[in-house]
């Protein structure tokens, strides 16, 4: 699971680091769009009460005086007064986004891809720490309570709430049969706000997820074992980890004397049988498992007294995810019935990064895991 929580970690970052730019745009371009709809609602007639509200003086410019202002109150009892003239949604837009030099729909856009990545990134979460989450402390607990909460709702509907009267009286009875009516620039003005808000949701939303892989990370990596067997796994897991590592090194030797190329799964096998045996005294190389499904099948490697099974394979032309996948699933549904296999690590051996989809992989085979076997995947480099 440490290494599960250290890339969920790497994930975050990854996804605050890459849309940093794209935060920054949308936070500027709601300010500026926001500030050009302040502007055109000193245009505005400022009567909620039917086409009132559609009112805007000359070129969405602000009133000279009382003579040029609209008077909410009489309307157009005695005719629309001049200069005053009904606008459309479409025009009122097309001002706001002129005076910004910003795009409303630009932003919107922008704005619900992030969200996408976001959400995804928060179900990834939720599904790698559900197996952890009774061992957590209450602190991690309310974290991950906060993470699982958050709905992602727009915020548009309550910023239009608050800024629309309740009630609104007016002389002009036409206007008023009308009913209370939204006007165009408040509504863009709600899609600005709404951007904002959203971004500053994910901002958080990563901030919280952080902390909490962090407090995750560092609990597992400084907390002391309770039992060899929990040790003996992070030692198998630090040596497949650092495979790739030892077999690049192993290629430059001094006056380039020969050494061990690892170029297929038998060449992985002993690399990993020699590293294997630096830290462990009983290693049983290809130990038989019992009959499963009318066959039976070997496994690479047994350590008999921490009842680990470790199972390599290395990538290669023609083998692909789904292969390698339905292997390690039989190997898996094979190990269960093994009495000294209670932890089976599949290890693959990727260099040349034919898995298109690793992270992905690894999660479905350690899906598993039951209460009579924990798989755990690796695929590395």
């Amino acid at each position: 699971m440490t290494q599960t929580i250290t890339e969920l970690l790497n994930q975050v970052r990854e996804f605050r680091s890459s849309n940093q730019t794209k935060t920054d745009d949308i936070r500027t371009a709601s300010k500026a769009l926001r500030e050009a709809g302040d502007k055109v609602a000193l245009s505005w007639s400022g009567s909620f009460a039917g086409y009132h509200s559609e009112l805007y003086f000359r070129n969405f410019q602000r009133p000279s005086g009382l003579r040029e202002s609209f008077d909410p109150e009489w309307g157009g009892i005695h005719g629309v007064p001049d200069g005053w003239k009904a606008r459309t949604e479409d025009e009122v837009k097309g001002r706001i986004e002129e005076l910004a030099h910003a795009s409303l729909k630009g932003i919107e856009d922008s704005t619900d891809s992030l969200l996408a990545g976001a959400k995804n990134l928060q179900r990834e979460i939720l599904i790698q720490l559900a197996s952890v989450e009774a061992t957590m402390t209450d602190a991690d607990k309310n974290l991950l309570k906060k993470i699982e909460g958050l709905k992602w709702t727009s915020k548009k509907g309550g910023y239009i709430q608050a800024n629309m009267p309740k009630t609104f009286m007016s002389r002009d009875s036409r206007a008023m049969a009308q009913g209370i009516r939204l006007p165009a620039h408040l509504y863009y003005d709600a899609v600005a706000y709404d951007c904002a808000e959203q971004c500053a949701d994910i901002e958080e939303f990563l901030s919280d997820a952080e902390r909490l892989l962090r407090q995750l990370d560092a609990r597992s990596t400084t907390q002391v074992p309770s039992d060899g067997r929990q040790s003996a796994l992070a030692l198998v897991r630090t040596i497949c980890a650092r495979f790739h590592t030892v077999t690049t090194q192993l290629r430059h030797r001094h006056n380039d004397r020969a050494t061990l190329t690892v170029t297929d799964e038998y060449d992985v096998q002993d690399l990993l049988y020699a590293l294997l045996r630096l830290h462990f005294d009983d290693v049983r190389p290809e130990e038989w498992t019992p009959s499963y499904a009318g066959g039976a099948s070997r496994m690479d490697f047994l350590l008999k007294e921490e009842k680990i099974v470790v199972e390599a394979k290395m990538t290669r032309t023609g083998l692909t995810d789904k292969q390698i996948a339905d292997q390690l699933i039989i190997d898996a549904a094979r190990y269960k019935a093994h009495a000294d296999c209670k932890k089976l690590v599949c290890f693959v051996y990727d260099p040349e990064s034919r898995v298109r989809n690793p992270r992905g992989v690894e999660s479905d085979l350690e899906k598993l895991s039951s209460a009579e076997l924990a798989v755990i995947a690796i695929i590395a480099p």
